[in-house]
C-alpha cells in the first residue's frame, strides 16, 4: 500500500506511506526524508501504531494506524493532531 498527503496549513508538509504486505517493508518519510523503517517477515500484528510530530514552527501530531485484514491487504487511518483526516484500504 501506497499513499502520500500533505500535512500543515502554513506549514506544510509531504508525508509519504510505503508498506509491502508481501517483503514485509514499511518505510514513512516525510519531506523524502525516512523518519521511520522497518522489516517484518512473519508474524504481523493485527494493529499497528505509528506517532510522530511534523514540523518546526507548525507543530503537528500525526498517528497512523496499521490494520492488518485476514488473508491480504489493510486499512491505514491518518490522525492529524487527533482528528482523522484519511482511510485508505487495499493490498
Amino acid at each position: 500500500m501506497k499513499f502520500a498527503i500533505e500535512i500543515g496549513d502554513t506549514e506544510k508538509h509531504r508525508l509519504e506511506y510505503n508498506f509491502n504486505q508481501l517483503l514485509g517493508s514499511l518505510i514513512i518519510k516525510v519531506n523524502e526524508r525516512p523518519i521511520k523503517k522497518s522489516v517484518r517477515l512473519i508474524n504481523e500484528p493485527v494493529l499497528e501504531v505509528h506517532a510522530f510530530i511534523v514540523g518546526d514552527r507548525e507543530k503537528s501530531s500525526v498517528r497512523i494506524e496499521k490494520e492488518r485484514m485476514p488473508l491480504l491487504g489493510g486499512r491505514n487511518r491518518i490522525y492529524v493532531n487527533d482528528r482523522l483526516v484519511r482511510v485508505f484500504s487495499g493490498i
